[in-house]
């Protein structure tokens, strides 16, 4: 295909494992960025961190810092990790979308409309491996010293 289809996804995970992933469509607003807290962050950190001692990453992406998703933020009690702009060294989400995109780059077939890349996307979502989601969580003081050691500019990660 000449130019391949797009979606956007939302996902969350924790050293206990994956969340769900949420394919977005249309525009990321704050309105959307609430729903999905709503509907699927709270669900998962109530499931995750039943005694209510989670804290929650998210960077600052314009929907999230939005009036709307702060409101609901403070309606909720929800503890948000404190985040400096532009740091994606620090975010290990950013390494596991990477992982779920080379997996559909790598398949025999690429997807050939937005179904069955969502399906793809789904199935390598579910196919992450616990000890890939570990590692990611157990490299967060290593990426924070790393950031730090290179005065905010880039690191390996």
């Amino acid at each position: 295909m000449k130019h391949s289809p797009g979606r956007m996804f939302w996902g969350c995970f924790s050293r206990q494992g994956l969340g769900p992933i949420v394919p977005l469509s249309g525009t990321a607003t704050g309105a959307t960025h609430v729903t999905i807290l709503r509907k699927h962050v709270m669900p998962t950190m109530r499931r995750v961190f039943p005694n209510g001692d989670g804290l929650f990453q998210e960077d600052n992406a314009r929907p999230h810092k939005s009036k709307v998703a702060k409101k609901f933020h403070t309606e909720i009690d929800l503890c948000i990790l404190s985040w400096p702009a532009q740091s994606p060294d620090l975010n290990p989400i950013e390494n596991l979308w990477a992982d779920i995109k080379k997996s559909i780059r790598e398949r025999k077939k690429p997807p050939s409309n937005l179904a069955e890349l969502e399906r793809c996307v789904k199935k390598a979502w579910r196919d992450v491996s616990i000890h890939t989601i570990e590692n990611l969580v157990d490299s967060m003081p290593q990426r924070i010293r790393a950031v730090i050691e290179a005065k905010g500019g880039p690191t390996k990660y």
